[in-house]
């Protein structure tokens, strides 16, 4: 079996990464789970605004679009209500939904594009630009959109379905990405400060110690060290990325030393457990015997009602090199089917267009929760005047889409194979991070056809 004809997951072991959810509901929670009361006194419900979706130039005759999706069924509801305003405005449009599985969806599109048929347009999560790309069932969006039509979204969101170079789709939800949630009064007790964000990872690195005490097993710092998608914020705050420019894994580099010599430094330092599931590092936390916790925007929810006083910060900067770590996002993406042409195929992209501009990711910011990839609505009121909303927003900017090419598999298979050795001291980064490369590099090997 080729690569070609192989659709892999992209995503390392830990469960869950795949579904995007609604966040911005919850982090306000975080404040008011805590005993102290939101940032703003809820007010009357959020007027919808008017929506006014893309005209057509009247087709010759009635055209009927379809698409296919995978989302949950309050989403459904809401794509049906983004579908009606679009035909009413373009009466001589019909567009169709039909909702499949996760797995159904993946392999009914692939079989049925490949023989000519399918939807005209896929939503479905950015990982799909790899096997679609691969196979030729989907077109480039570079050649249906410019490129200062495409700088309205957020460069990360595309970066999550760009595949030798080139996007493959529209980005609309975007999310589910690492955050740095600190317990603000095991903070302000332990240090006698009002807590703040961490300045950078050298002066974060000091306070760590401070908040660490391995007599009553509390400590400065708990997340699941091993888990390779929590690597990626330091690899990329150390100027590393898993795949280069051609996606070819990238793993045996200076940057990527850099970035696990910094975690098992973490470890060595003693401000974090010596043995770290997320299971453990979540106990912790919750039990307030840890002032920082990294999580995903997904897990949220598991913070309500711990009786703590949590804020979201932002991940701080990499005293070495000055940069800001970039975890990576997923998220939902508007495919174009490469069967689709002449007046279907305008008419598909307007739709496209329609369903990710800043007014129809405002109702699934207002309406779901859902996070935008659009530029324009993250600089919505829902968000901006809510600090912890703020916060997660601020940090989803920084994000890079997981890439979406076949050898990303390959880049986590080597990760996976050295990670918790190289922090258990078993193997020095150089040795860890070349032997990453090699592992990636015969995964690759086996896929090529």
């Amino acid at each position: 079996m080729t690569a070609m004809h192989r659709i892999i997951r992209l995503l390392p072991r830990a469960a869950g990464l795949l579904i995007t959810f609604g966040v911005l509901g919850l982090a306000l929670a975080l404040s008011a789970c805590a005993g102290r009361p939101p940032a703003a006194t809820p007010g009357p419900p959020t007027p919808t605004p008017t929506l006014a979706p893309l005209q057509l130039p009247a087709p010759a005759g009635p055209l009927t679009l379809t698409f296919w999706e995978d989302d949950e069924d309050m989403a459904g509801v809401l794509l049906d209500e983004l579908t009606a305003t679009f035909m009413q405005a373009n009466p001589g449009v019909t567009i169709t939904r039909t909702h499949f599985s996760y797995d159904d969806l993946r392999n009914q599109v692939r079989n049925e594009a490949r023989a000519g048929r399918g939807p005209d347009l896929v939503r479905a999560r950015g990982e799909f630009a790899g096997p679609f790309s691969e196979l030729g069932i989907v077109r480039p969006i570079e050649e249906l959109y410019d490129k200062d039509f495409l700088a309205q979204y957020f460069s990360g969101a595309l970066a999550g379905v760009t595949v030798r170079g080139r996007p493959w789709a529209l980005p609309e939800n975007y999310g589910s990405h690492l955050l740095l949630l600190q317990n603000r009064g095991y903070i302000s007790d332990t240090l006698h400060v009002t807590a703040t964000a961490p300045v950078d990872t050298d002066a974060w690195l000091a306070q760590l110690g401070r908040l660490t005490d391995p007599i009553s097993a509390t400590y400065g710092l708990v997340y699941p060290l091993a888990e390779s998608y929590w690597l990626i914020p330091w690899l990329s705050g150390h100027g590393g990325w898993p795949l280069d420019a051609a996606d070819r894994p990238a793993l045996d580099t200076a940057e990527m030393v850099a970035a696990l010599t910094f975690v098992r430094d973490l470890k060595i330092a003693g401000v974090v457990p010596q043995q770290a599931s997320y299971d453990r590092a979540f106990s912790l936390f919750s039990q307030g015997r840890a002032a920082y916790i990294i999580d995903g925007a997904w897990n949220l929810s598991r913070y309500q009602g711990l009786g703590l006083d949590v804020a979201v910060v932002l991940l701080p900067r990499v005293s070495s090199t000055q940069l800001l770590p970039a975890p990576m996002a997923t998220g939902r993406y508007w495919f174009i089917s490469a069967n689709t042409q002449d007046e279907r195929l305008a008419a598909a992209v307007r739709f496209a267009e329609w369903m990710t501009s800043d007014e129809a990711q405002e109702q699934w910011l207002l309406k779901l929760g859902r996070l935008p990839s659009h530029v324009l609505t993250a600089q919505n009121p829902a968000i901006t005047d809510d600090p912890q909303r703020a916060a997660i927003m601020a940090q989803l900017r920084l994000a890079r889409g997981v890439p979406a090419a076949l050898e990303m598999a390959c880049a986590w298979q080597g990760i996976d194979s050295q990670l918790a050795a190289v922090i258990a001291g078993e193997v020095t980064p150089e040795d860890g991070a070349a032997a990453m490369q090699a592992v990636a590099e015969t995964c690759v090997a086996d896929m090529t056809p």
